[in-house]
C-alpha cells in the first residue's frame, strides 16, 4: 500500500545553554491512508517534538527541524513556504493536542474556534460556517450544541473540552489526524469514551491516525502498527500484534514487562526497568539504551544498532537476538 506520509531520517535539535539538545534524532516513520500507527515510549523520548514536526510547529527558536524528509502525498512539506504549509495545517493534516484547556482561546467561544477553521480552509460564510460547527460539536457528542456553541471553554469539563478539540481537527475531514496524548489528565471512563470517538470518527471519515501516548493500553487496543521510540530515535516498529506478542528489542520488552499483567497465577509481579534515560545532548556512538539494558555486551557499547529485519514489516533496532519470556517455545 503506497504511502500518505513518509518521513526520513528526521532530526529535531534545540538550543541549550549547556549545548545542543537532539530531541529527534534520524526518526523514520511510514503511515498509509486510513491506517493507525501508534507512538510510544517514555516521557522525553521525543514523541511530542515528532507529531509537531510533521505540522511544523516546532518552536524556532530554540527549536529547528535540523534535517531529513517529512513526504505528505508527494509533497515535501519541509521546502514549503509558509503559506502552502498553513493551506495543508488543519485542512490536510489536524493535530489533537494534549492539553484542551491551553489549547483552546479563552477569550473566544468553542463555535467562534471553530467557525474560524471552516471560514479560513473551506471559505464558507459566517451562517453556513455557525450550521456546520453545530452539527460537528452535535458528532463528536457535546449535548444541546445549539446553544452550547456559544459557551467559553471553562464552561466545559476536561472530556467536553477535548470534545471540542476533536470537532475543531475533524472540521475539515483531514486525510491524517495527529493526537498527542489524546486522554491525558482525563479519567478512565472519559478516556475510554474518547478513544471510542476518535477510533468511530477515522472509520466514518477515512482518515490516517497517528496516536502518539505513553500508554500501551491505547495504542493496544487501536494501532495497526507500533513504532517505539527511545531517547529520539524508533528502536522498533512493526505490525500491532508482533510488538505486544514477539517484541524483539529489550527495551520494548522492558515496557511490556513494566505494566500491569494478569496470568493463570494471578497478578505477576512488576519488573521495572533500571536506571534513567540518557541526557540529549551530544552526539553517541553506542546503543542508547545499553546502560540499561540486561543483556547489553561490549559490542553494544562501540556502535549504533540500525533497525534490522526480524520478519515482513517488523525491525528492532538491536545487535542481539533477543526474545521475550513470554515468546519462548515451551
Amino acid at each position: 500500500m503506497s504511502a500518505l506520509l513518509e518521513v526520513d531520517d528526521l532530526r529535531v535539535h534545540f538550543g541549550a545553554g549547556d549545548g545542543l539538545v537532539r530531541a529527534v534524532d534520524g526518526v523514520s516513520l511510514r503511515i498509509a491512508a486510513g491506517e493507525t500507527l501508534g507512538i510510544v515510549g517514555e516521557s522525553g523520548s521525543g514523541k511530542s517534538v515528532t507529531a509537531l514536526s510533521l505540522l511544523r510547529l516546532v518552536p524556532t527558536p530554540p527549536g529547528r527541524i535540523a534535517g531529513g524528509r517529512i513526504s505528505f502525498d508527494g509533497t515535501d512539506i519541509l521546502s514549503l513556504p509558509i503559506d502552502r504549509m498553513r493551506a495543508i495545517r488543519g485542512r490536510e493534516i489536524a493535530m489533537i493536542f494534549q492539553d484542551p484547556m491551553t489549547s483552546l482561546n479563552p477569550v473566544l467561544t468553542i463555535g467562534r474556534q471553530i467557525s474560524e477553521v471552516l471560514e479560513l480552509h473551506l471559505g464558507l460564510d459566517g451562517a453556513a460556517a455557525t450550521r456546520r460547527t453545530i452539527e460537528l460539536l452535535d458528532m463528536v457528542g457535546i449535548p444541546a450544541a445549539t446553544t452550547r456553541v456559544g459557551d467559553y471553554p471553562h464552561h466545559f469539563s476536561g472530556g467536553m473540552r477535548q470534545r471540542v478539540m476533536i470537532a475543531m481537527a475533524i472540521a475539515c475531514r483531514p486525510r491524517l489526524l495527529v493526537a498527542d496524548e489524546p486522554t491525558t489528565a482525563l479519567d478512565v471512563t472519559i478516556q475510554a469514551q474518547i478513544l471510542d470517538l476518535i477510533r468511530s470518527l477515522q472509520r466514518e471519515l477515512g482518515m490516517a491516525l497517528v496516536v502518539i501516548t505513553h500508554d500501551l493500553g491505547v495504542v493496544a487496543g487501536m494501532a495497526d502498527r507500533v513504532a517505539v521510540m527511545y531517547a529520539g530515535r524508533v528502536v522498533e516498529e512493526g505490525p500491532s500484534e508482533r510488538i505486544f506478542g514477539e517484541p524483539r528489542m529489550p527495551y520494548t520488552i522492558g515496557l511490556l514487562q513494566s505494566i500491569p499483567r494478569a496470568d493463570t497465577r494471578g497478578q505477576r509481579r512488576l519488573t521495572p526497568i533500571a536506571g534513567a534515560p540518557p541526557e540529549p545532548h551530544g552526539e553517541t556512538r553506542s546503543c542508547r539504551f545499553a546502560p540499561r539494558c540486561v543483556h547489553a555486551e561490549p559490542a553494544c557499547r562501540q556502535s549504533v544498532p540500525t533497525l534490522r529485519e526480524i520478519a515482513p514489516g517488523h525491525r528492532a533496532a538491536c545487535l542481539r537476538d533477543v526474545v521475550a519470556p513470554w515468546a519462548r517455545p515451551s
